[in-house]
């Protein structure tokens, strides 16, 4: 799959999430599901979000980017991950969610997770510290 990105076990993913909102965000929560096996997912979290990442619209409306990150478990099974669902939730408790059929049509939602190499390390030098 050209174009998208691979990771394997122990990498860190990270993205930037454009959110278009009303209400102030206290949380948001991100799952990828695994292309053969829908059950099969991977979850990103972010609860803080500096004003820096924010800006007003001609609406008045917000868009922020949402960081978000997290490292690949030991157990993460390889293949193409797609986003599944966002769930925003606001400072007031309320919570949108945004499911697979809200989210078709954007552009790179997907990353692959690959198998760990079976070549060992090889020792490219060796420095004694003070």
């Amino acid at each position: 799959m050209d174009g998208v990105r691979r990771y394997m076990a122990g990498d860190v993913v990270r993205m930037g999430l454009v959110l278009e909102h009303a209400s102030n965000l206290s949380r948001v929560f991100v799952a990828f599901s695994h292309e053969r096996d829908p059950l099969t997912e991977l979850y990103f979290e972010a609860t803080y979000f500096p004003a820096e990442n924010s800006e007003w619209t001609a609406d008045g409306s917000k868009r922020t980017r949402v960081m978000l990150e997290a490292p690949l478990p030991p157990e993460t099974v390889p293949g193409v991950y797609g986003l599944n669902r966002v769930n925003a939730f606001s400072v007031g408790g309320k919570l949108s969610r945004l499911r697979e059929e809200d989210l078709r049509g954007l552009p790179g939602t997907s990353f692959e997770v690959v198998e760990e190499p079976a070549e060992p390390p090889t020792v490219a030098g060796l420095e004694f510290l003070a």
